[in-house]
């Protein structure tokens, strides 16, 4: 009689398949970092962080990823009315700025008056005429690795009189539990591309 607890032990018969997997899960992933995220980022995960940000109080969120030569973040997504002028082609040198500091420490960050703090790096924004004045972020794993950062923002612009409210811790928890759920979702994914069952190709 089962006492209410899952239990599933590992099978031997997969013992000769898990380094293939290992290896081919690795292959996926790089391939995501590497421009392929939309095809993996699916319609379900962008709902399910879309909500997490307007649940942390934020005005828009990004999902960064690590370039393959770990030296620059690339915004992949973004849910905000500029993601279209920097989305794909904006790179952000792990050296620099706050979300640089979450992928050097693997810690995340709940900063508010960012655009006061000599750490932000303000190319961005300079570019697309915006304020950062408040930030979360927090490293984004999948496939065993640190691939990046997923951050939220409350901006202001250009022509507000006011900054706005600023995060709180709560919203911090709500922000990493959001990036738990999408990286096991981003993990399903590359597992069923991996093993055959996906609808795409990595």
């Amino acid at each position: 009689m089962s006492d209410g607890r899952l239990t599933v032990l590992p099978d031997s018969r997969l013992d000769s398949v898990r380094e293939i997997l290992s290896t081919r899960m690795e292959e996926a992933a790089q391939a995501v970092a590497d421009g392929a995220f939309d095809e993996c980022f699916n319609i379900t995960m962008k709902a399910a962080l879309k909500d997490g940000l307007a649940q942390a109080s934020a005005h828009e969120g990004t999902v960064w990823l690590l370039d393959p030569t770990g030296s620059f973040l690339i915004p992949r997504f973004n849910n905000g009315p500029d993601a279209e002028n920097f989305v794909g082609a904006f790179h952000q040198s792990v050296q620099a700025g706050m979300i640089g500091m979450v992928v050097s420490t693997e810690q995340p960050i709940c900063e508010n008056e960012v655009h006061k703090n000599a750490r932000q790096d303000r190319t961005l924004d300079e570019k697309l005429g915006v304020t950062t004045c408040s930030m979360l972020a927090v490293p984004f794993y999948f496939a065993g690795k640190l691939r990046g950062v997923i951050s939220a923002v409350q901006l202001k612009r250009a022509d507000a009189t006011t900054d706005p409210a600023g995060f709180s811790p709560e919203n911090l928890r709500t922000l990493q539990h959001t990036a738990d759920v999408i990286e096991r979702l981003v993990e399903h994914e590359l597992l069923s591309f991996s093993l055959g069952f996906g609808t795409g190709a990595l």
